[in-house]
């Protein structure tokens, strides 16, 4: 018996890319992103190589080669832009930046399904990636 487990890449940029984004008078500038935690935030700014990241409070900055980034928590999603840039640049890099979370969160993911795989008794006998970032698991009960 095999499994075949197909996750599709949370960071497909698409999504982001159509939503609606909202403005607040406590970022001006700011488009929203679907990022929830500071963690994870941090985590795809570094993806990114971003560096000088700081965090004070509901508020994270970072540099890059676009330029200074500020990122605020507000009503539990992070709200960001590119200061002194063009609305279409910090729109392309909030795509960029939701892409990277998304392979972040699918490398845990793939991790987790691992090792509950194991404990399951399961191996793992194939993966692949596609050219898409989709990563296909293939498991067989161990003998």
């Amino acid at each position: 018996m095999s499994i075949e487990l197909v996750l599709i890449p949370l960071g497909i940029a698409a999504y982001a890319a159509l939503k609606e984004h909202r403005r607040t008078d406590v970022c001006e500038g700011c488009r929203q992103t679907r990022i929830t935690t500071t963690d994870l935030l941090v985590r795809g700014l570094r993806q990114l190589g971003a560096t000088d990241i700081a965090i004070d409070g509901q508020v994270v900055t970072a540099r890059t080669e676009r330029g200074t980034l500020r990122f605020q928590l507000v009503e539990g999603l992070f709200l960001g832009r590119v200061d002194e840039a063009s609305e279409e640049v910090t729109r392309q890099f909030l795509t960029d930046l939701d892409a990277a979370v998304g392979r972040v969160v699918q490398a845990e993911v793939v991790d987790e399904m691992r090792t509950r795989a194991a404990q399951l008794g399961l191996q793992l006998v194939g993966e692949e990636v596609a050219d898409d970032g989709t990563v296909q698991l293939v498991f067989e009960e161990a003998e």
